[in-house]
């Protein structure tokens, strides 16, 4: 008698992780089981090498970068508490890591509050560095007050009452250092209210501004490459102890992911040796992609436009932005197409956000304390800044009458594109010392500027005036549907020449793209046009003649046609998120010291 077969014992062949085996029905599951516990063993092998954490020796450059080295991609690299001196920067490229420090110093609140230095108790008014949300501030909490400006006057103590609903705050001092006088830039009237926290890790910045950054970060096309948890300071040597230059320089790659900058503080001269001086940046991005949450920039004393915390001038995605629209607030669907700070403080320096070539950047949530915005023109750019978001910030001005008060010449300078400015508490800039300053200061500057790829725009011609309006990439201009037009009036024998299309030449033409502000805790904001005035062109036009309201700009109560704003928190952080903001608190207007 014959046996047959039983046709659930034929040979099967399975693929089982890429691994071919030929089993029957009676070891089958026997085998598959085996099979399947190797595989999801090698899974995890897997994920964790992904996973997997390189911890740093030491915070020296050298031993940062060794475990940079080492990580692999969508790894984490530690860095440990303590504070080391780099006198070069680490390049983070090729992969995506986080690098994360064990904490840092974060100002938390500002006040104007004078106070005489010394132990014992001291109770303050202060106001939040976190526009929109209360200041969480337990009894018992270590913090540090800093004199703004001058921060080796300094008072540490721990919180015994704190009223949320006044900002009055007392506290327990054990400590302190400095004196106030003639050498003070306040008198100790003008504070930073920081964190003490438990682990620190501080690198003093003598990069003598050679080495290409503090960190050189390039996108990685896979994993949003992110630095955070860790303070810089500046040092003593070379330009790193005068300037904070490069501290981060971010790089654009073809389908890289926006690189993520948080919970960090940066201090400009923390030992107040003497003034900023060169120009410096920060933060360097050459990419329009990026978040920054959770950042203090600081200088001290106060700097001008030689010391800007972020600067951005986007070189590796310029065919897109003068040449598309502009994806304002919520047209931007994946997060990436524009740079966001959000929840962030900037202290003391005139240019904090400053915006150049093809730049498109939001900044929402914010303090802007004696700090204000900047951008950059097509006048010595070839593009200048693309558009700017501002909404929802809250600035702080502190004004006197002793000679006292901080040059802060206005809350934001427009040299070209548009913008929108939505929703934020700042205060008139009015004082003894700097008195009726405009909140927002636009200029054509090519005007009267020989720079840039249309110098002396309009220059030379017989009347009217404004007869070569607009001006390439001025503000109130950009792409909407890249059929705009204009009339030229040419050198002698003047004739008459148009203007088609919207091209990324430098005589772009572009569509008219107005700034609108409204919204705002004072309304209409004090508009402030001006000229480059530097006697450079020969019968000069002025920027009145190309700035008009309710044309260029509106000033008011009229919004932004179909604009709504952008997911907050920003998606990249994790957390929940909600896509209406709530309107900023914590107004301080000016103050007149006795």
């Amino acid at each position: 008698m014959s046996h047959k077969a039983n046709p659930r014992d034929r040979p099967v062949n399975y693929i089982v992780f890429g691994l071919e085996t030929k089993v029957t029905s009676g070891g089958r599951m026997k085998y598959l089981t085996k099979l399947l516990i190797c595989g999801l063993f090698l899974v995890a092998l897997s994920g964790a090498a992904k996973a997997q954490t390189i911890n740093a020796v030491t915070c020296n450059a050298s031993d940062v970068q060794a475990a940079i080295n080492s990580a692999p991609e969508g790894g984490t690299v530690t860095i440990p508490a303590g504070t080391c001196t780099w006198t070069s920067g680490v390049t983070i490229s090729g992969k995506g890591i986080a690098v994360q420090g064990a904490g840092t110093s974060r100002v938390i609140a500002v006040s104007s509050t004078p106070l005489t230095l010394g132990t014992g108790s001291q109770t303050l008014s202060v106001v939040g560095a976190d526009p929109g949300t209360t200041l969480a501030i337990s009894a018992g909490t270590t913090l540090e007050l800093e004199e703004t400006g001058t921060e080796t006057n300094y008072m540490i103590g721990t919180v015994s009452a704190y009223n949320p609903a006044t900002g009055s705050l007392t506290l327990d001092i054990t400590s302190d250092g400095g004196s106030c006088g003639s050498n003070s830039l306040s008198n100790c009237s003008r504070w930073l209210v920081a964190t003490v926290p438990a682990a620190v890790t501080t690198i003093v910045n003598d990069d003598p501004g050679t080495s290409g950054g503090l960190f050189n970060i390039t996108e990685d096309t896979s994993v949003n490459t992110s630095v955070s948890d860790l303070q810089v300071l500046s040092g003593t040597q070379g330009d790193g102890g005068t300037s904070m230059d490069n501290v981060f320089i971010l790089n654009y790659a073809s389908g890289g992911q926006a690189i993520l900058l948080h919970d960090f503080r940066i201090s400009e001269n923390v030992n107040n040796t003497e003034p900023p001086s060169g120009n410096g940046s920060m933060i360097m991005s050459y990419t329009d992609r990026g978040v920054i949450w959770n950042a203090t920039f600081d200088a001290a004393p106060y700097a001008l436009s030689n010391l800007e915390a972020v600067y951005l001038k986007d070189q590796g995605n310029v065919t897109n932005a003068w040449t598309q629209p502009d994806n304002m607030g919520s047209l931007d669907t994946t997060g990436q197409y524009k740079m966001y700070i959000e929840d962030s403080d900037f202290h003391a320096m005139l240019m904090g956000p400053s915006i150049d070539d093809n730049g498109r950047m939001v900044i929402r949530y914010s303090m802007f304390d004696n700090a204000g915005v900047g951008t950059h023109g097509a006048d010595t750019s070839n593009y200048g800044q693309r558009y700017f978001e501002f909404y929802n910030n809250v600035g702080v001005f502190e004004g006197y009458s002793n000679g006292k008060t901080f040059n802060l010449n206005q809350w934001i300078y427009m040299r070209g594109g548009t913008a929108i400015i939505y929703n934020n508490n700042l205060p008139a800039i009015n004082s003894q010392d700097y008195p009726n300053k405009p909140d927002i200061n636009m200029t054509v500057m090519n005007l009267q500027r020989s720079g840039g790829p249309n110098p002396c725009w309009g220059a030379g011609l017989a009347s009217p005036s404004g007869q070569n309006y607009h001006a390439p990439r001025q503000v109130g201009y950009g792409y909407v549907t890249g059929t705009g037009t204009a009339s030229y009036t040419g050198a002698s024998p003047n004739p008459i020449y148009t203007v088609n299309g919207s091209d990324d030449s430098f005589t772009y033409v572009g569509d008219s793209d107005p700034v609108y502000i409204w919204g705002n805790s004072r309304s209409p904001l004090n508009i402030g046009i001006s000229d480059y005035g530097a006697g450079e062109c020969t019968n000069p036009d002025t920027s009145a003649n190309y700035l008009e309201l309710n044309r260029d700009y509106f000033n008011g109560t009229t919004a932004r046609p179909g604009w709504s704003p952008y997911t907050y928190p920003h998606p990249l952080r994790g957390g929940s998120s909600s896509g209406t903001p709530p309107a900023p608190t914590g107004l301080t207007g000016a103050v007149t010291a006795p």
